[in-house]
């Protein structure tokens, strides 16, 4: 058996890459065994556990120095194997038995993966000889979770609590160094803070008693549906409600297997007695826990809840799932907007899964409790929430019917203005877009917050986020729509003066002048406050990975977090005049605009033709981006007379050396020669500056259409 030696060094390795491919040989090595063979290696396992148990024993403390006299890897190692033998058909009841009780000693290893092994272990015995192997371990697992729901704060702050986590500190470090740096990091911490790392950090054996618990309940399949009970629920859903994140959302990975009990036997030939099915039962239970975890603050929680609310959903039929949409339908909306990215696109999943084709319909029927939910999220400590639910209000005006949405109008607009002047930019413009739309759509019952929304609108179209001016711009438009005898003359003279106000800019502006309290956010800022001892001082602590409330709703003072921002400066002309540009691209889609937005063009060409300030290329880009929407907007008539006054701003853009300017410049050649035709386009160019011919041909050649 010297290839078994050579396999279980391989398998005791520190390195984890050199582990993996030790479990890959082992599976094909134990494939080309035959059954006496086989036998002759469960007897050799046999005395290697022997070995383990003799030379492993609890952590202690000795002179000041750590004792580890065997690797956590060599245990590592046979639960390795474990698990791939007890799923082997020639593995004996007797071996089994042998295998269990090591595991069940495994569960309190000081090293965490040990622990999660010897949980999978677990779990192919469950695999393979069903719940009678939970029934025999249920104390033991049940207890340990209920013991270490819990931790005294006095006894952790000791060095020694450090010792049973120290496999979770570093996996580089040794026990010793981890454990000593973080026994120091913690006196030096006062209350609200230890109390807030206890929230963040690791939490004793508790989750990995909880990831046994889950390889038990995935092992058993649908035969641990009997063993659902209340008792078992209470011990789950206090997990659910803990305040540290990972045992929530290992609590939530754990109602998800609880779950697919239910769904695994629908599809299975023995279905499960409908007064025993534990989601008919406990099915409240589990939608108002879910719930709660659709809605919780850190993202990796929300996706476990969001994979277990798939699955609760996926073992009902449609008239069970009826009784829980109200509670988890709005929550399951709105994550389709939420900022993480893979709680975004599993919960876009799940709605086409669940939905189909009857979206809009399921949002109709249910639209009170939906409308109350992202109503309450608006006014959330998280601004990506609140930001997520403003999208979503914008989709009830864009999508649902009206009629069904009317009643909500007056509740929904009063919402939207209180997120307009929130101090996150993506929740102030997801807020503008929103009241647009709004307004857009029900003009008559949104009249009333006119003159409130209108001077909101007038900021964000000066703010200093390029996307937050343009989405302003696009959102006037839509009410200008409606509200033009109101609007437009206003708008026009806005235009106006912002245009003529450029000649104003003063040259090489200075990024960090002028900033003062409140919107307006902006990476940059960070650089100029980054050792500003106060900011970093006696504050929360917070993880960067955390979605804590780092920015206020609505100027509030109450912020915290590493990504803490609220600043704002006085808007440049430039930036006004920018924000104008856009305006002007949006209103030329109003026929009765066209004459009044040709008038303008002169002005629009006089400002950009100012270049002593270092942005300029900005406004440059946005021109070339804009010209070719308000040429067809317009039409030839119109436009054709100003053409020429753009010329050198253009060809100026093209040869730039700012990437993006540039790029617009072309793109809008290009926009023009195709519709003008390239001819007429080559002939103005020509009488305008024949040296410009070579470079138009250049474009063409380099960037066609």
């Amino acid at each position: 058996m010297d290839e078994l030696t050579n396999l279980l060094d391989q398998l005791s390795s520190s390195k984890k890459l050199d582990r993996d491919r030790g479990l890959t040989a082992f599976l094909k090595w134990v494939e080309s065994l035959d059954p006496v063979s086989f036998t002759s290696l469960t007897s050799i396992l046999e005395s290697e556990v022997d070995k383990v148990k003799k030379v492993t024993r609890s952590t202690e403390l000795i002179d000041g120095d750590f004792d580890y006299p065997c690797k956590w890897e060599s245990h590592y190692a046979i639960l390795a194997v474990f698990k791939v033998m007890v799923a082997h058909p020639w593995s004996t009841e007797i071996f089994c038995e042998m295998v269990k009780d090591f595991c069940i000693a495994s569960l309190t290893h000081t090293e965490y993966r040990v622990r999660i092994a010897a949980g999978e272990c677990l779990g192919g015995l469950c695999m393979k000889f069903g719940s009678s192997i939970y029934v025999d371990i249920k104390d033991i697992i049940l207890s340990g979770i209920r013991d270490n729901l819990e931790r005294d704060m006095a006894k952790d702050e000791s060095p020694n609590i450090y010792l049973e986590e120290a496999g979770q500190i570093d996996g580089n470090a040794s026990p010793r160094t981890s454990t000593l740096m973080m026994a120091e990091r913690m006196a030096n911490f006062d209350e609200h803070t230890k109390k807030i790392f206890h929230d963040t950090a690791g939490w004793k054996n508790l989750e990995t008693f909880m990831k046994c618990l889950q390889s038990v309940i995935d092992g058993c399949g649908v035969h641990f549906n009997k063993q659902i009970n209340q008792e078992l629920l209470d011990l789950i859903f206090t997990a659910l409600t803990h305040t540290n994140r990972f045992v929530r959302e290992t609590g939530y990975q754990v109602c998800g297997s609880l779950v697919s009990c239910n769904s695994q036997a629908l599809g299975s030939e023995e279905k499960p007695d409908k007064l025993a099915d534990s989601i008919l039962i406990f099915g409240m239970q589990f939608a108002k826990h879910l719930a709660s975890g659709l809605a919780d603050n850190w993202s990796q929680v929300r996706l476990a809840s969001s994979q277990a609310t798939r699955q609760f959903l996926a073992a009902l039929d449609a008239e069970s799932m009826s009784q829980y949409m109200p509670l988890l339908l709005p929550r399951m909306c709105l994550n389709r907007y939420y900022v993480a990215e893979g709680v975004r696109i599993y919960s876009q999943e799940t709605w086409r899964k669940m939905a189909g084709d009857d979206g809009k319909l399921l949002v109709q029927k249910y639209i009170k409790p939906t409308v109350e939910f992202y109503i309450s999220q608006s006014e959330a400590d998280n601004h990506a929430v609140r930001e997520a639910a403003c999208s979503c209000i914008a989709e009830l005006g864009s999508k649902i019917d009206k009629e069904c949405v009317r009643p909500y109008v007056p509740s929904l607009l009063g919402t939207l203005k209180v997120c307009f002047e929130d101090d996150s930019w993506p929740v102030r413009d997801a807020a503008c877009m929103a009241s647009g739309n709004f307004i857009y759509c029900f003009p008559e019952e949104a009249k009333p917050y006119l003159e409130q929304l209108k001077p909101l609108f007038f900021e964000n179209l000066k703010d200093n986020i390029p996307s937050v001016r343009s989405g302003a711009a696009h959102s006037l438009a839509n009410v200008t729509k409606v509200y033009e005898s109101e609007l437009a003359a206003e708008l026009l003279k806005l235009i106006e003066d912002s245009l003529k106000a450029v000649e104003n800019q003063k040259a090489n502006t200075d990024k960090y002048g002028g900033l003062e309290k409140g919107p307006a956010t902006y990476s940059v800022v960070k650089q100029a406050r980054d050792n500003d001892a106060d900011l970093h001082t006696n504050n929360t602590m917070y993880s960067c990975g955390s979605l804590a409330p780092k920015m206020g709703r609505g100027g509030s003072k109450d912020k915290g977090g590493c990504m803490h921002s609220t600043f704002r400066r006085q808007a440049e002309p430039w930036e006004v005049a920018e924000g104008c540009a856009h305006l002007m691209s949006e209103l030329s889609v109003i026929q009765t605009l066209h004459q009044p937005i040709s008038a303008l063009l002169p002005l629009l060409a006089a400002a950009v033709s100012h270049r002593e300030y270092t942005q300029h290329v900005v406004l440059l880009e946005t021109l070339c981006k804009i010209m070719p929407q308000i040429s067809r907007n317009i039409g030839k008539r119109l436009f054709k007379p100003h053409l020429e006054l753009f010329f050198e701003p253009i060809f100026y853009s093209l040869s730039c050396d700012n990437a993006l300017t540039s790029s617009a410049a072309s793109q809008c050649l290009n926009h023009l020669s195709n519709y003008l035709g390239p001819n007429i386009l080559r002939g103005r160019v020509e009488m305008y500056n024949p040296h410009l011919l070579s470079q138009l041909q250049a474009n063409v050649m380099v960037a066609p259409m």
